[in-house]
């Protein structure tokens, strides 16, 4: 008996000193739930709203994963007075704004504070992000962007954006909106020249070309000498490429069967020196807002660009 009570008063010292931190964590994590909770219950109850097309109360994370690593660059954004186009606020709110930069960078928001009116619901953010070096491939930059609402009442609302360097020179985009029927698939070529696949005239294979001679040649040789390669994968279910486009005439693909009838889920095709390629694709679901990198920070059609 005296070996149990004795083992007994050995193990509460160490029972206090593993469950009371967790207990203590756990009472802090529910005590910062229900402030929050009871914050945006009270503030509601106001009919007080404070919210962004991208700005989140659990500062959101966009990661772009395509960017060229050079050049000055926007970011907007919208702070809203409402919850949806049936319940807003009808009062003013005035707010204030703030955005930080990695090394190496400059940003500057267009308006650090100003007024949501009551007669418009909205008011959109712009953010000027001027790198001051070429950043090589890999390396990314962090955008913190912080948005507070300071009367009648206080909401914080945050994003942060990576933007990380890929293939130099090559960048793509969605453009998309909710409730329309299709999306624009981007993909830009800042690269000037081309190397030739398929000797002709006095080039051989391997040959670069810059822009100002690519430019004069005729269509067929223009074609024996490619810039860039893309190569995209996308699941029908989803979206569905417009096969009117011109694009899908110099495209090869593949196709995947679906209740019977063949749909093409992959791509290919060339780009030429200084172009932007357009691909046009259907929505299964027009509601889906598939823009890229922002609303959404991964794309909707895998993209992948390779030398040729």
């Amino acid at each position: 008996m005296k070996k149990v009570i004795s083992l007994l008063k050995r193990i509460k010292p160490i029972y206090y000193i593993v469950f009371m931190p967790l207990l203590i964590f756990g009472t802090y994590t529910f005590a910062k739930f229900v402030t929050e909770e009871f914050h945006s219950y009270f503030t509601n109850s106001k009919n007080f709203y404070f919210t962004s097309n991208i700005l989140t109360e659990d500062n959101n994370l966009y990661q772009i994963n395509n960017w060229i690593g050079i050049g000055q660059f926007n970011i907007s954004y919208e702070l809203y007075s409402k919850e949806n186009n049936y319940v807003f606020t009808e009062y003013d709110v005035t707010y204030v704004t703030s955005v930080s930069c990695s090394d190496d960078v400059l940003c500057e928001v267009d308006k650090p504070s100003g007024t949501i009116y009551s007669s418009s619901h909205e008011e959109e953010i712009h953010i000027n992000i001027v790198p001051q070096r070429l950043f090589n491939e890999g390396e990314k930059i962090e955008i913190q962007i912080n948005a507070e609402s300071s009367s009648p009442y206080v909401k914080k609302l945050s994003a942060k954006f990576e933007y990380i360097v890929g293939k130099q020179g090559v960048t793509y985009e969605i453009e998309d909106e909710p409730n329309r029927a299709y999306l624009l698939l981007k993909i830009t070529n800042a690269l000037n020249y081309c190397t030739v696949q398929t000797a002709f005239d006095t080039y051989s294979v391997g040959d670069a070309i810059e822009y100002d001679k690519y430019r004069s040649l005729s269509d067929d040789n223009k074609a024996k000498c490619v810039s860039q390669h893309a190569k995209l994968d996308f699941n029908p279910n989803d979206v569905i490429i417009d096969n009117t486009g011109d694009i899908l005439k110099k495209s090869t693909f593949t196709t995947t069967p679906i209740s019977g009838i063949d749909f093409i889920n992959r791509l290919e095709f060339n780009i030429g020196p200084l172009t932007t390629a357009s691909v046009k694709f259907y929505k299964n679901n027009p509601a889906n807002n598939y823009t890229f990198p922002v609303v959404n920070n991964s794309s909707i059609i895998d993209v992948e660009i390779t030398d040729p």
